[in-house]
């Protein structure tokens, strides 16, 4: 029997990947069998379609695996493949573990018995080079290398994905499935790809921080017998005052007291919250995508200034800022939501108009925060109320 060893990364596994599995199990596949003295020979010789010397394969082994790209991680890619396997007979999907190539020629080595190609797909004269990792397999006797070629794989390019997935069109991103799929197991992969897409973006949100109260590092020190008094008014503070209430800070020269839970919302993580509503958004075809950056920050003048800002967005930079001082998470989701809003304006080409800043003076500004007000708002509440009756539903 001989065993087709494809190892990849596969993020995520697609048609092209598919049609390399469906020809190499109809014997219908384009490759010749090379090692590392032909390779470029051989290579060269299966992109231009000349008949060599090919097994017929009666089995093929998945090995998926590798850190996650794409916002996929080789759990969701063994998922993907499970669902192809379907219409594969023949196919088995195994754990590629943090390097498909050496999981792949483990395999063959805990199994003598076999005979085993491993499989390299290449589109052009570009990816010959990637034939050399046939070497991985030099101390594997029973491994020979196997160079494929699939015109199927030269339109399909897994970076090209992103932005469909967000769109959440299954009209769009079947072109970079097999057509074999139905609706349902479509509508399964692009939950899980955007899903996951949305979450790596998510995680790289620069949160610049501002310090709420500005150190200023050129200040001099106390006199040792000033500072003194002054640890000694702290520690007398410390003993009357509830620290359950309020942070007690010894700063050089001075003595800060605040409310205990001002700096809290510093750590509270607002990821998982801000990916799931920008999920929500976009299954409810909001026109969200590219996603903007998205920046959260302290600012003391803006927590202090009843007319302060909550948060803005910048259409020139595509940018957010949510200023999160003093305010409860959920006030925080709701500026998220309602500059969103702004930011689907702005992709719509309706923010291009240089607005004022009155909406008592000018109809069109009105009009637009109308809209960020009204929709932010019932965006988050039917989002709140999704995420209520799905947790009591568990």
């Amino acid at each position: 029997m001989a065993i087709a060893l494809y190892p990849g990364a596969f993020k995520p596994p697609h048609k092209g990947h598919f049609e390399v599995v469906k020809k190499l199990l109809s014997n219908s596949y384009n490759g010749q069998v090379y090692d590392i003295n032909d390779y470029e020979e051989k290579g060269l010789s299966v992109l231009k379609q000349d008949k060599g010397d090919k097994p017929t394969i009666d089995k093929v082994i998945i090995f998926a695996g590798g850190g996650e790209r794409n916002g996929i991680t080789k759990e969701e890619a063994h998922q993907i493949w499970e669902i192809y396997s379907k219409y594969l007979p023949g196919v088995v999907v195994e754990d590629g573990q943090k390097n498909p190539m050496f999981a792949a020629k483990d395999y063959a080595k805990a199994n003598p018995q076999e005979e085993f190609y491993a499989i390299t797909g290449i589109r052009g004269e570009e990816d010959l080079p990637d034939l050399k990792r046939v070497t991985t397999f030099k101390n594997v006797p029973n491994a020979k290398g196997l160079a494929v070629s699939n015109p199927a794989t030269q339109s399909v390019r897994a970076t090209n994905l992103r932005n469909i997935a967000l769109k959440g069109s299954l009209d769009d991103i079947r072109d970079f499935f097999p057509k074999e799929l139905d609706r349902k197991e479509l509508l399964t992969i692009l939950n899980a790809l955007k899903s996951s897409i949305i979450q790596e973006e998510m995680s790289e949100i620069a949160f610049n921080t501002l310090e709420a109260l500005l150190e200023d590092r050129s200040v001099k020190q106390l006199p040792s017998k000033e500072r003194e008094r002054l640890g000694y008014l702290y520690n007398k503070l410390q003993g009357v005052i509830s620290t359950d209430y309020y942070d007690i800070d010894f700063n050089q020269n001075h003595i800060r007291i605040s409310l205990a839970n001002n700096n809290s919302i510093s750590s509270f993580d607002f990821k998982p919250f801000m990916s799931s509503l920008l999920e929500y958004m976009i299954d409810e075809g909001m026109e969200i995508t590219p996603l903007p950056e998205i920046k959260i920050k302290k600012d003391i003048s803006e927590a202090q200034d009843f007319f302060g800002r909550t948060a803005y967005y910048s259409p020139a930079k595509k940018e957010l800022v949510l200023f999160i001082m003093n305010r409860h998470p959920k006030d925080i989701m709701r500026s998220f939501s309602h500059e969103m809003i702004h930011h689907m304006q702005n992709l719509q080409g309706r923010l291009g108009k240089h607005y004022g800043t009155n909406t008592n003076e000018d109809d069109a500004l009105k009009e637009i925060e109308k809209e960020a007000y009204l929709l932010g708002n019932i965006t988050f509440r039917n989002w709140e109320d999704k995420i209520k009756n799905e947790y009591k539903a568990d």
